[in-house]
């Protein structure tokens, strides 16, 4: 496989071992940030997953290699993070077999500059023994390759030529292996003065892609361009993690992000996080973030997993489409974290046919009821009319006018008492209109409460 292999897209993420959410909570609570993960499989909308922080160490021989960081710290519940490292990798792979999993070194200023501790001469000798010795470790520990959080004080812990020795070494020793595919990613986040620290001819050759840190604020994509790094690498850094009064970059949503891709003319895209304490928006997010990048188009769709990720908060936008049938239906949920608003906008399921409705729920209200008709269509079987309903008597609708019917059949879905319907499923297919237009059109419904 050539060098570099850079993914035509790719919907990435980072994760931090070192952390526990909720407080208190262990890798293997039934609430653990961990478990959500696997049980509304995240894993699946991640291509590349970044652990992070792995560290240098020196081997009994001199040279050096990596190893997880604070690898003997004890969580909530039993387990190091040496454990913690284990099961990520066997409960990310075993929900997505196609996932690459990658380990973020730490931007300590130490971390890399050991290896040229020696004299100048002993340098090709010294890089080449980390490439090898990190090869190593990935194999040892089921992963796929290896990624530079570039930031002070690691950014200029290197002269421009020990950065394209390590990494042109790095890319060799990769190239070796036969088991598979070894990626090498660079995460910069570092001010303009220190881009100088960066060897572009050895990143164009050695990297597969750069994750530009673009919210820490002070990231701009021509700074790297001008240094000559190939427009092709770049790629786009999301932040979905916490928002609180310390954080200083505001937080994004995946539409946002996705916004940033394309204005940006980006292909892949890497967010930090998927489990801080807001890991429920995170999580959620880079589900959504995933379905935009690849604009998944499938007969089928169930908004349940993304909301039960977001922790199942209410519906308060209903954005509905109709015309002599249902075409189309969006809902908005709506949470929050630490007394921030979180409005979670999901795919419009159906198509662009037929006249717009919005439906705005008070925050003391939920929506309770969903009823309606199926029937025949033109020859097509699909939902014909939609009414809904609220917990405090409010009723909107009915969507659809039915013209051209000539069967129908009534559905009705009511929440439990102290319930509210929180997600919808259901199936969309495409129909001839009259201008000789083919459109997408809801042809089954049912709902998720909560």
């Amino acid at each position: 496989m050539s060098t570099p292999n850079t993914p035509a897209k790719s919907v990435n993420a980072w994760i931090y071992l070192d952390e526990d959410e909720p407080a208190q909570t262990g890798y293997n609570s039934p609430d653990s940030c961990y478990q959500t993960l696997i049980r509304y499989d995240v894993y699946r909308a991640t291509d590349m997953l970044n652990i992070c922080f792995f560290n240098t160490v020196t081997l009994a021989d001199g040279s050096y290699s990596i190893v997880i960081g604070n690898i003997d710290k004890q969580h909530p519940g039993g387990g190091t993070n040496a454990d913690y490292l284990k099961w990520v990798v066997r409960d990310a792979r075993k929900t997505n077999p196609e996932i690459k999993i990658l380990a973020t070194l730490g931007y300590g200023a130490n971390e890399l500059n050991g290896i040229f501790s020696g004299p100048q001469s002993s340098w090709p000798a010294s890089t080449a023994a980390f490439g090898k010795n990190l090869l190593t470790y990935l194999q040892q520990h089921d992963l796929d390759g290896f990624d530079v959080d570039w930031e002070a004080e690691l950014d200029s812990s290197l002269t421009r030529q020990q950065f394209g020795m390590l990494f042109t070494a790095i890319r060799h020793a990769f190239d070796t292996a036969k088991d598979r595919y070894y990626y090498l990613t660079l995460s910069p986040a570092n001010f303009a003065p220190n881009l100088q620290y960066i060897d572009a001819e050895a990143v164009n050759g050695s990297c597969d892609f750069v994750n530009l840190q673009l919210y820490s604020g002070f990231i701009n994509k021509r700074e790297y361009l001008k240094i000559g790094i190939n427009d092709k690498l770049l790629a786009y850094g999301a932040k979905f993690e916490s928002i609180d009064g310390s954080d200083l970059a505001p937080y994004q949503c995946a539409q946002q992000a996705h916004d940033g891709m394309l204005s940006g003319g980006y292909n892949i895209v890497t967010q930090w996080r998927l489990n801080s304490g807001d890991y429920q928006f995170e999580q959620a997010q880079q589900m959504l973030l995933h379905q935009l990048v690849y604009a998944e188009s499938i007969p089928s769709f169930d908004d349940a997993p993304i909301v039960g990720a977001a922790g199942n908060p209410p519906i308060t936008q209903l954005t509905i489409r109709s015309g002599d049938v249902l075409d189309a239906i969006q809902a908005t949920n709506t949470g929050s974290f630490s007394g921030i608003s979180l409005p979670y906008q999901l795919p419009q399921h159906g198509g662009d046919g037929g006249r717009q409705s919005e439906i705005e729920l008070a925050s003391d209200d939920a929506l309770v009821e969903v009823s309606g008709y199926t029937g025949t269509w033109y020859g097509w079987n699909v939902v014909v009319q939609l009414t809904v309903k609220t917990r405090k008597g409010l009723t909107f609708g009915p969507y659809g006018s039915m013209h051209g019917v000539t069967a129908k059949t009534a559905f009705a879905f009511t929440a439990p008492t102290g319930q509210s319907i929180v997600a919808f499923r259901g199936t969309s297919d495409v129909v001839p209109q009259a201008n000789g237009k083919p459109s997408s059109v809801i042809a089954s419904l049912n709902v998720t409460c909560a």
